[in-house]
């Protein structure tokens, strides 16, 4: 996607790009990223324009503002309800207004009026990113500056990029009359490895933590979307820095601190049990349900023999998976389980307290419940009430699917049990929510969470309070302070029956000048963490939480749930010689046109000057007789797709296998592929961590013997396997040395046979990609992979589909 004005009316070439900029501030995982672009109308007629931008998935706006015919109009922050009358007075009397539109997820678009010909438009909008962080490094994506066009046949790059600039720089004038900046200002924690994989970097250091980077390549990219990878270098713990500034004459300081706990020496091998409780109400049927269930698969098999467990359909009365006290977790349970959730078919009504009873009164105890509904439950004092006197030693952990779902009930079941309430959205995967909680469940934690701020005088903190930390999750704290930033801080902890304990040194802390990005970052995390705790609440307790909500958000121009934008217009007035303000609404949409219509139905005249194009994945079967097999299986089946079937489709042992009832070979060399298709790719896949950790142990058992028969071919892939997770970082730090021993036998095993010297010969001296490509069926003159995969029954397909997965992470690489 990318940035443009789409034209309403008038020519359609008309608008031109004449100055773009692009400056940012990194600090740490955050980011503030400023565009800066001036179009002029070269047309003959005037435009009715229309500016559509996107935002990173996980970004906020800070700021829009537009320069137009002697005007400039500038965003400011209004309470909701108030900016909604504003607007509604002003249609009244027929004033200008403006509509801020989300028409797609994260792409918006905004009217701006009309565009004379030969005026500029000058547009600046900011925002604040919170990066992602994987495997030590930081990832910084700007959406491009417009979508790439494909070419025509017989048109060479060079012609491609020429037509590119023409339509969207500069016209038809062959002088390239175009104005491309950049500046990217990286303040980091530790030091930084720079690289971009579409762009020439410069990078200008300003000692081991801060670095200046510009685009070298100026324009040449900006069809694709900028990206900025930022790898760690010896990265702590425990980490972070001070920002100092003054209020008036008082010395202050804004301490920011960045922990990735290591919790893994403090894990215990224990037995546990589980108790699913799911919600098959009429409320859940469809895509609901669906979900629901594969959540469930895959809960099932993060399950450890010996581990426990029952699963219980909370319909019109209640439906037992075991009726007999708790399941053991072994392959006959996991397979026995596995039918009966595919069986699941939704009911009128659904029994969540008799559930919860059962749960709590009939399962042995010392439990951990996982709920998952949709449903506003009427006799929600009644439960409450009854948790409280009853729920012993069981944890409850609640989940609740789509906005609808009742929060506050949910949330404070979970608070009654020790346990933690998750929300799904419109857009969010059921399962991804679901995982990521269960992962954490069953990893180490830090509980019961206490800081000694040691000499600082610190005046308020975010968070507030610290109910849990996860094993390497990221996690920041931030405080305010008055006067000098100095000393030691502790952090301390309990993990089960074990004290944590960190001690952070602050004059080892670099002192950075960026307060006011991290001010913003402060104020929307505290502004996230209050809507949260909006939703255990009710009444004055609720409304005063409210307006904290928005005075934080009218503070620091940040929108929130409760805070929407309005215009403010400022024009110089000529013959009187002053600047004239007055306020014009935006509306802004509550609903995107997402849930209404498929990208696809967009039509070309419909689309922006820089051009977005469809990425849907869905193809009609009429279509299909159009497509090459292995084209329509690419588009069928997204790589994340692919990932999350083949999860659910694990044996209780960790192996994956086409058919249970194959050989430990067949076994092997299925799950050597499953775990090569995991570890390649750009993909987030820590909701999987327990899983591939289980495969992982398979391959060890039964590859460690020194006499193992397994086939070069398999014993190839197996390594290149191990290799790719030890990369990847996805091994437990246990399993870790085990891979380590896995590997140096597989190759000790090799070494030792006839006809096997090419297959060594590969491992050594080619690339990790290229020996990964050398697995498959390539074309005679070497340029490309001819594989066939077929795909039939899914569960039945698993060894094509990690290969189908594998070919789709190789093009990331």
């Amino acid at each position: 996607m990318g940035y443009g004005i789409k034209e309403v009316k008038g020519n359609a070439e008309g608008m031109v790009l004449k100055k773009l900029s692009i400056n940012g501030n990194v600090c740490g995982s955050y980011a503030e990223i400023s565009i800066h672009q001036d179009y002029e109308n070269k047309g003959e007629k005037d435009i009715e324009g229309i500016y559509m931008f996107p935002i990173p998935q996980t970004a906020l706006i800070s700021n829009f503002e537009v320069e137009i015919g002697g005007r400039t109009l500038k965003t400011i922050v209004e309470e909701k309800e108030k900016a909604i009358k504003i607007y509604e007075n002003a249609k009244t009397r027929g004033d200008n207004a403006f509509l801020l539109e989300e028409f797609k997820p994260r792409l918006f678009k905004i009217s701006i009026g009309r565009i004379i010909s030969g005026e500029t438009v000058k547009i600046k909008l900011s925002y604040i990113d919170d990066l992602q962080y994987k495997d030590n490094t930081y990832k910084l994506v700007i959406p491009s500056i417009f979508e790439p066009r494909q070419p025509e046949e017989g048109t060479t790059i060079n012609n491609l990029k020429q037509s590119i600039l023409k339509k969207f720089i500069n016209d038809d004038s062959e002088q390239r009359d175009f104005e491309f900046k950049t500046n990217i200002l990286v303040e980091s924690l530790c030091p930084l490895e720079f690289e971009s994989p579409y762009n020439k970097l410069k990078v200008e250091r300003e000692g081991d933590t801060v670095a200046r980077i510009n685009v070298l390549d100026e324009y040449e990219s900006i069809d694709k979307d900028f990206v900025l990878i930022m790898k760690e270098q010896n990265p702590l713990e425990a980490d972070g820095m001070i920002y100092e500034y003054k209020e008036g004459e008082q010395e202050r300081g804004l301490v920011y601190i960045r922990m990735v706990p290591e919790l893994e020496d403090f894990e215990e091998e224990k037995n546990e049990s589980y108790v699913f409780l799911i919600d098959i109400s009429e409320t859940m049927k469809g895509n609901k349900i669906e979900q629901a269930k594969n959540a469930l698969q895959l809960c099932i098999r993060n399950l450890s023999e010996e581990d426990t467990f029952d699963i219980v359909a909370m319909g019109d009365s209640l439906k037992y998976f075991w009726d007999e006290g708790m399941a053991q977790f072994n392959a006959d349970t996991l397979r026995k389980a596995s039918r009966w959730i595919d069986s699941l078919e939704t009911e009128s009504d659904a029994d969540i307290f008799s559930g919860i009873k059962h749960s709590i009164e009939n399962e042995g105890g010392h439990n951990t419940i996982l709920i998952f509904t949709d449903d506003q439950v009427e006799e929600e004092e009644e439960i409450l009430n009854y948790v409280r006197v009853n729920i012993g030693d069981n944890r409850i952990f609640t989940f609740g699917i789509d906005s609808a779902t009742n929060n506050y009930f949910l949330n404070k079941l979970a608070h009654e049990s020790y346990g933690k309430a998750e929300f799904t959205n419109k857009g969010e995967r059921i399962e991804d929510v679901v995982l990521r909680q269960f992962n954490r469940i069953q990893n180490p934690e830090v509980e019961d969470m206490k800081i000694d701020w040691g000499t600082l005088k610190v005046e308020s903190t975010y968070p507030r309070t610290i109910d849990y930390m996860y094993d390497r999750e990221p996690f920041s704290i931030f405080a305010d302070v008055l006067g000098d930033v100095s000393g030691e801080i502790t952090i301390r902890g309990m993990i089960g029956n074990k004290e944590y304990v960190k001690k952070v040194n602050l004059d080892n802390f670099n002192t950075e000048e960026n307060t006011s990005l991290l001010k913003k970052v402060w104020v929307r995390k505290r502004i996230k963490s209050i809507e949260q705790s909006m939703r255990t609440q009710r009444g004055e307790v609720k409304e005063s939480m409210r307006r904290k909500v928005i005075e934080l958000s009218k503070d620091t121009g940040l929108i929130s749930p409760e805070t929407t934008f309005i215009f403010l217009e400022l024009r110089n007035e000529p013959v009187l010689g002053i600047e004239l303000r007055n306020i014009i609404p935006i509306k802004v949409e509550e609903s995107t046109l997402a849930d209404k219509a498929d990208l696809e139905e967009f039509q070309e005249n419909d689309q922006v000057g820089f051009q977005f194009k469809s990425n849907n994945e869905y193809i009609k079967e009429s279509d299909r007789k159009h497509l090459d097999d292995n084209i329509y299986l690419d588009r069928i089946y997204p790589r994340e797709k692919l990932l999350r079937i083949i999860a659910k489709n694990q044996l209780a042992d960790g192996a994956f296998v086409d058919y249970e009832d194959y050989s430990i070979e067949d076994k092997i060399e299925t799950t050597a592929m499953v775990l090569l298709a995991f570890s390649i790719g750009n993909d987030d896949i820590d909701i999987y961590f327990n899983q591939l950790n289980k495969s992982m142990e398979f391959i060890y058992t039964n590859c460690i013997e020194p006499n193992s028969k397994l086939e070069s071919r398999i014993a190839k892939m197996t390594i290149l396997a191990l290799n790719g997770a030890i990369e990847k970082r996805i091994l437990k730090v246990k399993n870790l040395e085990k891979a380590h021993k896995t590997v140096s036998n597989l190759y000790k095993i090799l070494t030792e046979r006839e006809d096997t010297e090419e297959i060594l010969n590969n491992l050594t001296d080619y690339s990790f990609k290229k020996s990964v490509i050398s697995l498959f069926k390539v074309s005679e003159d070497g340029k490309s992979i001819t594989e066939k995969i077929v795909i039939s029954v899914e569960n039945n397909s698993i060894f094509s589909m990690a290969k189908l997965a594998v070919l789709k992470g190789l093009k990331t690489l």
